[in-house]
């Protein structure tokens, strides 16, 4: 019981971390692709520590209309690295956090899921559970729940001097935003909950959330 109890408090200690948190893909200066979990600010989860509750993310290339190619992904310190990718590339993601679980509340399985983007002049298509798609226009992304427009959904998109701006979608899914600056950019949904209960790792939940995210870095003008 006392060891129950012990995986308990570490679970309800955790809601806040995952609450705050992002999964997503960026470049290393060898340009091969990453997946941080974090918050956007670089303040980075690592292993030991909550990066071990994340699973190994499933990744895979996409390339036009070809079917999309696994890459194999492998933990590191602060990131997990995704073999043979390189900037150019389009790449999803998706992984899960461990159930979290606090007295009084229905236990909840979060879902992340990330797409690296490297030019938004290219339209992409839904391949995400929940999904962030380029629609070839720079600066308007079309959000998709389960291969539907998701409609007013809100967003927060981040700039390379991280400010946050708020978005909110339009009636068909659409985000628009603005940026001139050169460097990482992040666009991210978060806790878009919907009831559908399981279990994950021997522990029930109730409740499923899913987050996603779209980033991708602005050339220098």
């Amino acid at each position: 019981m006392n060891s129950f109890l012990r995986i308990l408090a570490v679970l309800t200690a955790s809601v806040p971390l995952a609450l705050a948190h992002s999964v997503w893909v960026e470049p290393l200066s060898s340009g091969e692709l990453v997946v941080r979990f974090a918050e956007p600010d670089g303040r980075l989860e690592k292993s030991p520590g909550h990066l071990d509750s994340l699973r190994l993310p499933l990744a895979w290339k996409v390339a036009g209309t070809n079917t999309p190619t696994a890459i194999v992904a492998e933990k590191k310190s602060d990131h997990f690295s995704l073999a043979d990718t390189q900037s150019h590339q389009v790449v999803q993601i998706e992984t899960a956090f461990a159930v979290l679980s606090a007295p009084n509340r229905p236990g909840r399985l979060p879902n992340f899921y990330a797409r690296w983007h490297p030019d938004l002049r290219i339209a992409g298509r839904p391949g995400l559970t929940l999904d962030l798609v380029p629609t070839g226009e720079p600066g308007v992304v079309q959000a998709f729940f389960r291969g539907k427009p998701l409609p007013d959904i809100k967003a927060t998109f981040r700039t390379p001097d991280e400010r946050e701006v708020k978005l909110t979608a339009d009636a068909q899914g659409y985000l628009r935003f603005q940026s001139t600056q050169p460097g990482l950019h992040h666009l991210s949904l978060a806790h878009h909950r919907e009831t559908l209960p399981g279990f994950s790792g021997g522990l029930p939940y109730d409740l499923t959330s899913h987050n996603a995210s779209l980033t991708w870095v602005a050339p220098n003008p």
